[in-house]
């Protein structure tokens, strides 16, 4: 026996949430039959719309999505009146306002960019229906506001009242999760195991998920749990994730490093600190002050067994307790954080590299891709609506505002065009239902009651559909598009040619939509991906050339916040692609160990910092070189400069500057290149001098 049936079959929690968001969707409904409202079937469709199993998510997708249309129903008032007698200035006026908020919206990339998004098309919507009749601009802007209102209040009521789901208990599940998976790959790494495959994949599938958790802690903002007033715990919480994750590849360079210098036999102390650390993991408890005392105690012994080898091996020691001090200082904060959120406490952190709080977050903005989709999206209007205009279609207006909707909706895909193509297939479905529906069953109807009953065979199963993310399109596309498809109305009008008129035009434009999306908009995850990554080199250069302009808190989240861009992307490139053989987790260290280099060479004197400028200028150098050839590997000068800038600065004390420029060294060495043979700093040294003597 399999367990097909538990596959595929609907949970009770999806039947109670299609139920309950039919429940909504006929109250809402009823309210705009009683009160007469212009168009009922927009509160049925906004109630679908915003439909989501847990309350807080849906409370913050309604609100974005009442201020994102009274927004856009506000530009209609303003465009219509003032540009109706000139089409052409007309229809780019509200290209344009679509193509900016739909930029905007990309950019953004929070739950609120929903209300860019909507303000954009709400007036396409609201704007091309009407602009035979321009004096009804403002009521026709306004009855939307209110029936998109109404949907919204009922979704939200009927949401939080009849088994509320909360987004609280989810985000503490997700939080035990990635902890649990993160352990597991500290853990893989401390062992051995840092350049398995498998923990490389690991490592890019929490990236995604932690960068996820920013935007779902917006949802918990909006929540009726406990919860809800901890947000900025829990977002502190997400940016320690972020921060774990080059630490702990960090920790698998240096131990591969070290194994190379040492054949593979670890000093006493840097085994029993591996061990130590490994069992403090495992455990998942919190750290005790007496084995953190006695871990400090191991660091020390590690680094002076690592120098009584040879130089190279203590560089190495020193930056492997380096490695494992943030580790260990992150899991510790990440346990504290956890408990807060879930007792309500309140925790000192203790790590503090840096000085940085990570109190904002910045993120990927890929302005190119921006401008990209906002041209697709006015160029599909301008083809919809020279169609309307040319053919001199009544109901062409449908097409007009179809045409820029779809491409707003799947606008944050590499390539839409697959799923507007199952979208399209799913509204033609819907038509043909309508038509059954509106021409079979409504002339039997004669109550609301009976009206209810006949659309709940369609809409619960639908809904269920809904609740399943590779179905979800269809179960969303249907019970939107079927209130919209039948105009539900306060009186039956079985007018054929104007169902099928207009019906057909909403087709129309979004098989518009499809072909402008394939010719112009349409890219594959491996062109995103080398953009992302071409980001990334550029922030480098920008670390390296120009410190003053870039800090750390920016470089780091940015960086990760590329990783969780790209990971899922990895999976859809060809294994051989350049692109998928990138270690862009290589390059966020670098990065970050680049910017600790310049924030050292502040600190030490003048007369010391040439040889940390020559080590920044080969980095500029280098990744300069990858964004033209991305292909481009370090070469052996960056090699023989980094040597010898690590032997001037052996023999140059003990300062803490000093150090912290060491280390950064180290690590760009045994990073860039993890084959190398081991530094001799003696010989590094003498060829140095010897150069020097002829020279003189």
């Amino acid at each position: 026996m399999t367990n097909r049936k538990n596959a595929t079959d609907p949970s009770l929690g999806d039947v109670v949430f299609s139920i309950k968001t039919f429940t909504a969707a006929m109250l809402a409904l009823g309210i705009a039959l009683c009160f007469d409202l212009q168009n009922p079937y927009w509160a049925v469709g906004t109630v679908y719309i915003v439909a989501h199993p847990l309350s807080g998510a849906s409370t913050s997708k309604a609100l974005y999505r009442l201020i994102g249309t009274a927004l856009g129903g506000a530009v209609t008032v303003i465009l219509i009146p003032n540009l109706v007698n000139s089409p052409e200035m007309l229809t780019l006026a509200i290209a344009l306002w679509m193509a900016f908020c739909l930029g905007v919206s990309l950019l953004d990339r929070t739950p609120r960019s929903y209300s860019f998004m909507l303000a954009g098309y709400t007036t396409a919507l609201t704007g091309f229906p009407i602009v035979a009749n321009p004096d009804t601009a403002f009521t026709y802007a306004t009855a939307r506001v209110v029936e998109i209102a109404l949907g919204i209040i009922c979704a939200a009521v009927v949401n939080r009242i009849f088994f509320p789901r909360h987004a609280g208990p989810v985000l503490a599940a997700r939080i035990n999760a990635w902890l649990r998976d993160g352990a597991d790959l500290a853990i893989g790494t401390l062992k051995g195991r840092g350049r398995d495959p498998a923990l490389l994949a690991a490592a890019r599938r929490l990236a995604a998920d932690a960068v996820d958790l920013h935007s779902f802690t917006t949802h918990v903002a909006y929540d009726t749990s406990a919860l809800r007033d901890i947000v900025g715990r829990t977002r502190t919480l997400q940016q320690r994730m972020v921060a774990m994750l080059p630490i702990v590849s960090g920790l698998a360079d240096v131990l591969h490093a070290l194994e190379k210098a040492t054949a593979g036999k670890f000093t006493p102390a840097i085994t029993k600190l591996i061990g130590e650390v490994t069992a403090l993991l495992e455990s998942g408890k919190p750290l005790s002050e007496d084995k953190r005392q006695q871990l400090l105690v191991l660091m020390v012994k590690a680094e002076e067994e690592g120098h009584e080898q040879q130089e190279w091996n203590g560089l190495l020691a020193h930056n492997l307790t380096a490695r494992i001090r943030d580790l260990v200082q992150i899991w510790g904060d990440c346990l504290s954080l956890r408990q807060d959120i879930e007792s309500g406490s309140h925790h000192d952190l203790r790590w503090r590299r840096f000085g940085t709080s990570f109190d904002r977050a910045p993120i990927h903005k890929d302005y190119g891709m921006a401008i990209h989709s906002g041209l697709s999206v006015m160029l599909a209007t301008f083809i919809a609506t020279a169609f309307w205009i040319y053919t001199g279609w009544p109901q062409g207006s449908a097409a007009a505002m179809m045409a820029g909707v779809l491409c707003c909706i799947f606008s944050s895909m590499d390539d839409p065009a697959p799923m507007m193509i199952k979208f399209v297939n799913v509204a033609i479905v819907t038509v043909i239902a309508a038509f059954v529906f509106e021409y079979g069953l409504m002339p039997l109807i004669h109550s609301y009651v009976e009206l209810a009953a006949a659309l709940g065979l369609m809409l619960i199963p639908a809904g269920l559909l809904m609740t399943r993310p590779s179905l979800g399109l269809y179960g969303m596309g249907f019970c939107v598009n079927l209130p919209n498809m039948l105009t539900l109305q306060d009186r039956l009008n079985l007018d054929l040619a104007s169902f099928v008129n207009s019906n057909a035009a909403m087709i129309i434009g979004m098989v518009i939509a499809c072909g402008t999306t394939v010719l112009v908009r349409s890219v594959g995850a491996e062109w995103t991906a080398y953009r992302v990554l071409r980001s990334g080199w550029t922030d480098i250069v920008a670390a390296a050339r120009r410190p003053d302009e870039v800090d750390f808190t920016d470089l780091l989240y940015r960086m990760v916040d590329r990783l969780g861009l790209v990971a899922p992307r990895l999976a859809m490139i060809p294994a051989e692609s350049a692109v998928a053989q990138t270690d862009i987790m290589r390059d966020l260290r670098n990065g970050l160990n680049t910017l600790d280099l310049q924030r050292h060479k502040q600190l030490v004197s003048r007369d010391k910092r040439e040889p940390i400028e020559n080590v920044l200028s080969g980095i500029a150098a280098h990744y300069e070189q990858k964004q033209k050839s991305r292909d481009a590997q370090p070469n052996e000068n960056l090699l023989k400069t980094l040597d010898q800038s690590l032997a001037a600065f052996v023999e140059a004390g003990t300062s803490s500057a000093i150090e912290g420029a060491r280390r950064s060294m180290t690590a760009l060495r045994y990073t860039l290149y993890p084959d190398a043979v081991s530094l001799r700093v003696a010989a590094v040294a003498g060829a140095e001098g010897t150069a020097k003597e002829h020279a003189a």
